[in-house]
């Protein structure tokens, strides 16, 4: 593996455990300080602290407004998802440590689910002209789901998984 390709890892591995995916999915519908993160996900704040500053530095969060605390001490930092930063997860390698992180926090949701939307697994053919548009429409409702995100607790909480993978021809 060259340097440039370790470098790439860097991102993966910040993202490579369930809880930092899950601080991730928190910060999708609105922008938190480490207190907010560390309430809404019942850890301690230090936790919390650690682990949005790891996902900054990784580019998966971007820092938002500080909002001055009542009284002494430092401003609140506080975070947001950056929907950008899901590009170089496709370019990198070592996708595995995220996908398996996703696993793991799949597991979670689904003992979490009140009701069950959607659910579909499929390793079929197509022709590409198809595939390419079901790879388009899924993009899309990624998009829809990021953009329209909203804060903790304001609608209906759900859970998106979205794989889409093209298989090598063992022929």
């Amino acid at each position: 593996m060259s340097w440039e390709n370790q470098d790439d890892l860097v991102p993966l591995r910040a993202l490579a455990n369930p809880l930092r995916i899950r601080i991730v999915s928190l910060l999708t519908g609105a922008s938190m300080s480490a207190t907010e993160v560390a309430d809404q996900l019942g850890i301690a704040h230090a936790s919390a602290s650690y682990h949005l500053r790891q996902l900054a530095k990784a580019g998966f969060l971007l820092q938002t407004d500080e909002r001055p605390r009542a009284g002494r001490g430092r401003p609140q930092l506080r975070y947001r998802y950056d929907p950008s930063s899901g590009e170089r997860l496709d370019r990198s390698e070592g996708r595995q440590l995220v996908h398996q992180a996703m696993s793991t926090d799949l597991a979670r949701r689904l003992a979490e689910t009140d009701r069950a939307r959607t659910s579909m697994d499929a390793e079929v053919w197509l022709a590409r002209p198809v595939w390419e548009e079901i790879v388009g429409l899924i993009d899309q409702a990624v998009t829809l789901l990021h953009d329209k995100a909203g804060p903790p607790h304001d609608g209906v909480k759900v859970s998106m998984t979205a794989l889409l993978l093209e298989l090598r021809d063992e022929r």
